[in-house]
């Protein structure tokens, strides 16, 4: 079993790679291709292990053995699905596999923008005391309050489930609804996207990115919004045009806003988003925890062995083979 990994943002799994596998390493290069050296790696390879790095037609083409493209995460936007289907090799990601960390951070996100964590903790580090005091003195609860998801998958309805307990009043939008039992037993009714954007009272972005959400919540989105909404989207950059959702938050569109993602990444100086004090920003991390990297590394291993070993169909294949 030969597997080439491409971990270029996670250097740091080489050492965990099982010992019982052939092993190449990738590494795409600053010129956003691979290189003559790598093309030869691939060769006779099984399989690919893909951290963030592109799956292309250069590199297809040059691994005459594949059998299986495996994503180290949810995402999945890439892999070029067309070309890997036309080399009839699956290509395919790990569902589910980081809604517990995303949905906490989401919730922390929520939580910190309602008390107003960030201010309260530099006035309090200040030793300025009634500052501090005055600073929450308006804060409301969350108790009550609505919270709208948008996609009600694994992390939306795990985010769900972790909201419910703070009695809050759940609406979410979803095209296929494929958790309505779970949303029956918290409460939560299914509304059409305009409604939940008017009467929400702290909205939570967990659908993939995809034709239907990217650039979703633009200008027009968030004129439909409360002004002491809070926005948080823990789910893929593209779905957000930060020029508009900064506008937003410079002229009290919208209340405030925590974002743990980017259409740029890494995030660079001149995101508008940056150095707003109303915006709560954090680097791709929210599916980052020890135990989620372990189920990753794990279910990735399990998958590819299950093509590679077992001659069964992998799981979550992405491009309809």
């Amino acid at each position: 079993m030969k597997i080439a990994y491409f971990l270029r943002a996670r250097s740091e799994l080489e050492d965990s790679i099982p010992k019982d596998i052939d092993s190449v390493m990738v590494q795409l290069g600053d010129d956003g291709l691979y290189s003559d050296e790598d093309l030869r790696k691939v060769a006779d390879v099984e399989a690919f292990m893909i951290g963030k790095e592109p799956v292309n037609e250069q590199i297809l083409a040059a691994a005459k053995k594949l059998k299986i493209v495996q994503r180290l995460g949810v995402g999945y936007e890439t892999l070029d699905l067309e070309a890997c289907a036309r080399y009839n090799v699956p290509a395919c990601n790990i569902e589910g596999v980081n809604k517990e960390a995303v949905a906490e951070h989401a919730m922390m996100l929520i939580l910190a923008l309602y008390k107003k964590l960030l201010r309260a903790n530099e006035l309090t580090q200040d030793a300025d005391w009634l500052g501090a005091r005055a600073l929450t003195a308006d804060t409301p609860e969350l108790k009550g309050k609505t919270l709208g998801i948008i996609g009600f998958g694994n992390t939306g309805s795990a985010l769900a489930k972790r909201a419910h307990p703070f009695e809050v009043d759940i609406i979410y939008n979803d095209l296929t609804d494929i958790n309505s039992d779970l949303a029956a037993s918290l409460g939560a009714r299914r509304v059409e996207k305009d409604e939940l954007f008017e009467t929400a009272d702290v909205i939570s972005v967990c659908t993939d990115l995809n034709e239907q959400s990217q650039n979703m919540i633009d200008a027009k989105a968030l004129a439909k919004m409360k002004p002491e909404a809070r926005f948080v989207c823990c789910a893929r950059g593209g779905i957000i045009v930060e020029a508009d959702l900064a506008d937003a938050l410079r002229r009290g569109q919208i209340h405030s806003a925590g974002i743990d993602v980017f259409s740029v990444e890494p995030i660079t100086r001149d995101n508008p988003l940056i150095g707003l004090p109303n915006c709560i920003l954090t680097a791709h991390v929210a599916g980052v925890a020890k135990e989620t990297t372990d189920r990753i590394w794990d279910w990735a291993h399990e998958n590819v062995r299950r093509v590679l070993v077992d001659g069964e169909r992998p799981r979550w294949i992405r491009n309809g083979l």
